[in-house]
């Protein structure tokens, strides 16, 4: 059997859908288990109303304490063999499972691609790796941005680990760190776009909340990352890898800047100054493999402290974005 957790906040509007989702899998024999996490809108109810209409449906209510909170409860649950998580905004194509199991074998876990919906846009996400070889798969997949959330995967719930509710940023890397390190096993990917993220900026999720301890949060993460790798390939990363997602996630964030109407001006510009300033940032900065031509620009003007040409930049970014 397949547990599937789903943690539940502010999201009245997505949950049907995304339960529904989950009730068309071709693999029958799961359990989805909601987690409501002291949500203020109408979710308890729908949660209620759709546990009553498939007796695979458990609902949990508890205080709000975050999606980490959320998730454990749910693992504390869980009775399947398997354990998949699902955000209740987002939805699953309806052979996911089924997909994930058939590569499962002796593996210790099983990821895939996934649709990044946001501003009205379809983007598939599909890994390039086929076969996993150690320290170079986890790099490879770690630099594409498939290793950093839990909602992609299919984890043996035997190998699970907790999910540190102390973070609001990085635990979901982490919990994949620590399994991995538990798992005697090896990784197989699915080369198909199985799961669909619903990208939401507004902060009113779980985990879309903007975060005042996002570089050191950040920064926390580039250092475990770099660590496991040390561990897996017994020397550290020299490829830049590993750098480049700490400055992407920088990088994603002053981009962001021109879309955010909630600081003035003149705290945009404190917040690019405060990352131009930053030791640690500077030295990934020095080794850092960018691929992306708007990266590579925003980047240069950091490395030379060019404050409002940062943001000039991220905002005639934002305008191609908003033409296309």
């Amino acid at each position: 059997m397949v547990s599937i957790i789903v943690p539940v906040y502010k999201s009245e509007k997505t949950l049907s859908l995304c339960v529904e989702s989950l009730q068309r899998q071709t693999k029958r024999d799961i359990e989805i288990i909601l987690v409501d996490d002291g949500s203020p809108d109408n979710c308890p109810q729908i949660c209620d109303a759709l546990a009553r209409e498939d007796a695979r449906i458990q609902v949990i209510h508890k205080e709000n304490g975050g999606v980490s909170s959320a998730r454990n409860r749910g693992l504390d649950r869980a009775k399947g063999e398997f354990v998949l998580f699902v955000d209740s905004d987002d939805s699953a194509e309806p052979d996911m499972i089924e997909e994930l199991l058939r590569r499962m074998g002796e593996n210790a876990l099983v990821l895939c691609g996934y649709h990044h919906h946001y501003l009205g846009r379809d983007v598939e996400k599909v890994p390039d790796l086929t076969a996993w070889a150690g320290a170079e798969s986890f790099l490879r997949l770690y630099g594409q941005g498939y290793m950093n959330m839990p909602w992609n995967k299919l984890f043996r719930r035997e190998l699970a680990g907790r999910f540190d509710e102390s973070l609001s940023l990085g635990e979901d890397l982490l919990f994949n760190l620590d399994y991995l390190r538990r798992a005697s096993g090896s990784v197989a990917v699915v080369q198909k776009p199985l799961y669909h993220y619903m990208q939401n900026d507004s902060g009113d999720t779980l985990s879309g909340k903007k975060r005042d301890d996002k570089p050191e949060l950040g920064k926390r993460i580039w250092r475990e990352a770099s660590r496991f790798y040390e561990e897996l390939a017994g020397h550290g990363d020299t490829s830049g890898v590993i750098n480049a997602r700490l400055l992407q996630e920088v990088l994603d964030d002053v981009e962001s800047l021109p879309f955010d109407h909630s600081r003035s001006r003149k705290e945009k510009l404190a917040v690019i100054e405060a990352y131009c300033m930053d030791g640690e940032l500077r030295q990934a900065g020095e080794n850092a493999a960018l691929a992306a031509l708007d990266y590579r620009l925003i980047h240069a003007c950091m490395r030379r402290r060019w404050i409002r040409g940062v943001y000039l930049l991220s905002v005639l970014r934002s305008w191609v974005v908003r033409l296309m």
